[in-house]
């Protein structure tokens, strides 16, 4: 494996890969900016996984998650080997491990796995994490919340074309996404915990060696528990699809509340996952109104056919909460752990 000076040669001032240098480069995904992830090759026998900034948040912080979260971890996250220079900005850049092919398919024991090692991290007293605040990629449930209820015609009109399915309606929803934004924060969970910040499907897989791995933390920050959960469960993507049924995701909600009471953090269940519906609800709204002014504009940086996807999927995922909500709390789907 290259040294970081040995790295270095390969990127150039502005920030791109020198292709003169390389035997090859593969494209493996694009940024919300429109710059890609690579996979190059120095040589046939040696690879590495470039990637420059492709969001808000920039390098630096990647770079200071890694010093001090992830080197308390075990190693569920590639190695970070070479970072650009601190201020960099638009041209900042890191070259981590290659960890080989990641398979992304949704299934409960990958999302098990993936409970497991949330519950560890949640675990960690707020006091612990102190250089990180409550700033995320996207805003906090109260202000998600807000954001839904100024703009209520339109989501409105979403509820109207679910209520048949969900057995929820305007109202009900109202008094919810009221309740959501006029909270502290606070009174949805109780604590604050270390949040990944933006764990969808294409940032946990299962390694050819088995093991699961966990990418792109530069968006770690503090938030409700419910957040990491509901990027796991009920977030979509327009990349990265999953279907999830309410017995599936129930059973990682139970599984997380066991995880957590071996972590020494005990959850009175039903209100904990009454509280859960109630975020993804809100969320999965709030989602299906950005998904629409995506498509509406026509700017996306996603395919059309990935968007509609994607508004599919939030659908289906939100008329399962909102049933859950209408027709009360489940019986314990408890499975062997």
């Amino acid at each position: 494996m290259m040294s970081e000076l040995e790295l270095n040669k390969y990127v150039t001032p502005d920030g791109s890969l020198d292709g003169r240098l390389l035997w090859k480069r593969e494209p493996l995904y694009r940024g919300m900016n429109g710059r890609c992830v690579e996979r190059f090759y120095p040589s046939p026998e040696q690879s590495y996984i470039f990637k420059p900034l492709t969001n808000g948040e920039s390098v630096d912080r990647e770079a200071w998650i890694y010093r001090h979260v992830l080197s308390l971890f075990p190693p569920i996250f590639p190695k970070l080997l070479a970072v650009s220079m601190e201020g960099a900005g638009e041209a900042g850049w890191s070259i981590f491990e290659d960890l080989g092919p990641l398979r992304h398919d949704f299934d409960l024991e990958l999302a098990k796995d993936v409970v497991e090692r949330m519950a560890w991290w949640h675990a960690f007293p707020v006091s612990h994490w102190r250089g990180l605040t409550g700033h995320g990629v996207k805003p906090p449930i109260e202000q998600i919340a807000a954001d839904v209820l100024k703009r209520w015609d339109e989501a409105g009109a979403l509820l109207n074309d679910i209520e048949e399915y969900s057995g929820f309606g305007q109202r009900e929803m109202n008094a919810l996404i009221r309740g959501l934004a006029n909270a502290d924060g606070q009174s949805l969970s109780g604590i604050r915990v270390l949040s990944h910040g933006d764990l969808h499907l294409g940032n946990y897989a299962r390694g050819a060696d088995g093991r699961l791995y966990i990418l792109d933390w530069e968006h770690a920050h503090m938030n409700t528990p419910y957040w990491d959960l509901y990027h796991l469960i009920d977030i979509s993507h327009p990349m990265f699809p999953k279907k999830i049924t309410i017995p599936e995701r129930e059973m990682l909600l139970d599984y997380y509340l066991r995880q957590s009471a071996r972590q020494g953090c005990e959850w009175e269940r039903e209100a904990f996952i009454r509280g859960y519906f109630r975020f993804s609800a809100a969320f999965s709204l709030w989602m299906l109104l950005l998904i629409a002014g995506d498509l509406e504009r026509g700017d996306s940086v996603w395919p059309k056919d990935r968007l509609l996807k994607q508004r599919e999927e939030t659908r289906d995922h939100l008329i399962g909460c909102l049933s859950r909500i209408s027709s009360g709390l489940t019986g314990n789907f408890t499975q062997k752990d």
